[in-house]
């Protein structure tokens, strides 16, 4: 599903919310003239002032869908900011209208004539727009549209302004003191609590506000997932809209060549792109990895430490030495026999899936096959040769930490 397919979706959906809001404020507006019941009458303002938040949702959703151009490369996505902004300014004119009629209605009463009749109209009100406001935040909720959510939010509140116009209508009607302006003040309470939040919202969007620590997170899970990025840094989302942007740089090996580092750069961003269709735009920046530290494997033929014998050939070595090295001293290692060392056919691989289980990034060998080789390399493993007279761990160690050893770029011919 596309982005603007997306959007499109909440632009139906204000449709369908304009007509709904229009039938019931003017049922509001009529029953409440005839029936003179002031806090119907305060609630149709509220449904008439929703017909403006439709109007600019609709607008903002309908702009927000044009593609990039050259005077806005980044795509016109604010607009729904811009919208929401708008809405939450006339929320908050008809919070301010509703509060200074219920302080006017606090010494007044209205006469009520036919009570049943807006009893039931402001009953049926607040159920009808309690769900339909349920349905505007989950689509809202869906395509990220903080409009949508807004209008949803305030539509919810119904149920409770509803009520409160139930209360009022009864205490004109039996000439209660005070009740029927509580219950309009109430209302302009809760209407501007919703104009409050949707404005904090949009603004903070347009000041290009972090999604959310939980979004970043899974960026983050994504990115280390993927093998050969050594590190990153300086990762940074911004929301546009309904939609996020991002960047961040990584760090690869120097041995990595051009076409492997962007092949890692388009990994990241499909995956992102995937499993975080919020995700708009993703930017990454490679760097090389500069470091003192290095996971090794060396095949052995047997356990002896250091003075281990190097094994002539990587998928028959009866073990594996795996060596922790920083700033050329050895600061730990262990052993790992290969159960693959009499498998009859692709051993190589067998042993390479082992071989990149153990999160290892360097092998020192003499000898690999195609298959092995390939495999590895696939996962960024760099793969250095050993020459026949490297008989022990430790000397190849020395040799690499010199600097004296080469990448080994093509198979070696042998039967793994």
């Amino acid at each position: 599903m596309t982005l603007s397919i997306d959007l499109k979706k909440g632009q139906k959906l204000t449709e369908k919310a304009a007509f709904l809001e229009t039938g019931l404020a003017l049922l509001k507006v009529f029953i409440g003239l005839a029936s003179g019941s002031m806090a119907l009458i305060s609630d149709s303002i509220h449904s008439i002032s929703d017909l403006f938040t439709i109007f600019t949702s609709w607008l903002g959703l309908k702009i927000a869908q044009r593609k990039p151009d050259k005077k806005f490369p980044y795509g016109y996505y604010k607009a729904e900011n811009i919208g929401t902004l708008i809405i939450s300014v006339i929320i908050f004119w008809a919070a301010k209208t509703m509060f200074v009629e219920g302080c006017s209605r606090l010494f007044s009463f209205s006469t009520v004539k036919i009570p049943l009749l807006a009893l039931s109209v402001s009953l049926s009100d607040a159920v009808i727009l309690f769900f339909f406001g349920r349905y505007e935040v989950k689509i809202g909720r869906q395509i990220n549209s903080q409009s949508l959510i807004a209008m949803g939010s305030e539509n919810r509140t119904h149920l409770f302004s509803s009520m409160a116009v139930f209360l009022g209508t009864l205490s004109a009607f039996y000439h209660i003191p005070y009740l029927e302006g509580i219950v309009i003040l109430i209302i302009s309470f809760l209407i501007f609590q919703i104009g409050f939040s949707s404005a904090k919202q949009a603004l903070l969007s347009l000041m290009d506000v972090s999604p959310g620590q939980d979004i970043e997170n899974k960026v983050k899970k994504i990115i280390k997932a993927v093998a050969g990025v050594e590190d990153f840094f300086d990762l940074r989302l911004r929301k546009s809209g309904p939609f996020v942007y991002g960047q961040v740089k990584i760090a690869v090996r120097k041995s990595i060549n051009i076409n492997q580092a962007h092949y890692l750069a388009d990994q990241i961003e499909t995956k992102i792109k995937i499993e975080l269709p919020t995700i708009a735009s993703f930017s990454i920046h490679v760097e090389p990895f500069n470091t003192d530290f290095y996971h090794l494997v060396i095949p052995v033929a047997k356990k002896q430490a250091l003075a281990s014998p190097v094994a002539k050939i990587f998928a028959r070595a009866p073990y594996f030495l795996f060596v922790n090295l920083k700033a050329k001293k050895i600061k730990g290692f262990y052993f790992l026999k290969n159960p693959y060392q009499n498998q009859s056919s692709k051993a190589g691989l067998s042993v390479a899936k082992l071989i990149i289980n153990q999160k290892s990034g360097i092998l020192l060998t003499r000898q690999i096959g195609e298959i092995a080789h390939h495999s590895l390399q696939h996962y960024l493993i760099d793969i250095y040769q050993l020459q026949p007279k490297v008989r022990t761990v430790q000397s190849a160690i020395k040799l690499f930490s010199n600097h004296k050893l080469f990448l080994l770029e093509n198979p070696l011919s042998v039967n793994d």
